[in-house]
């Protein structure tokens, strides 16, 4: 099987919000983001005839494999949750984050976010400054994030997508928030 190239994760701003997924799923279907529900695969599709005007791709030659052929990894867009509580999401891509307050890094965030109860939710200190924040707050450099409901985008190498101002809009006007988006590869687990 090949390796994993990564993915584009989109959530919402507030890690506490998760939207409807039903109401998600109908306007990125209508909009043509997302195409056929994938065969055995709850909350996965195949991307939609509109998929690449929603994603600008960098690179003068974009290649996307747009169904499955063999073991070989295929661009596809699956939703999980909505989760109890936000969940952070890392990859070996994550880098130390900065505090929201002095901007310097976070260098030990791993041992950081282990100590807390649930290393989703603890407050972090900063060593440098002292102001405690939440570990979203913390600016991740769009390697790593958090939340209740996740729309990720499969096989797209970090930084080589960006969604468009209109599928930003779409997620705002479907779900009456704000989104994000941020990158992993081979996420996992602290």
């Amino acid at each position: 099987m090949s390796a994993h190239t990564g993915r584009l994760l989109l959530s919402p701003e507030d890690p506490f919000l998760a939207p409807d997924r039903a109401l998600l799923t109908a306007t990125l279907s209508d909009a043509g983001f997302l195409g056929e529900a994938l065969s055995g695969q709850i909350g996965a599709f195949s991307i939609g005839e509109r998929f690449l005007q929603l994603l600008t791709f960098t690179g003068c030659s974009v290649n996307v494999a747009q169904a499955p052929d063999g073991d070989v990894p295929f661009c596809h867009i699956r939703f999980t949750g909505p989760f109890e509580r936000p969940r952070f999401q890392s990859g070996r891509n994550t880098r130390p984050p900065r505090c929201p307050s002095c901007r310097n890094q976070l260098v030990n965030w791993k041992m950081r976010l282990a100590n807390g109860k649930e290393a989703d939710s603890a407050a972090i200190t900063c060593p440098t400054c002292g102001e405690t924040s939440p570990p979203w707050a913390y600016d991740w450099k769009q390697k790593a994030g958090f939340g209740r409901l996740l729309i990720r985008i499969e096989e797209v190498f970090p930084g080589e997508a960006v969604p468009t101002p209109e599928l930003m809009d779409l997620l705002q006007s479907s779900a009456g928030c704000s989104w994000r988006y941020f990158y992993l590869q081979d996420d996992g687990p602290l």
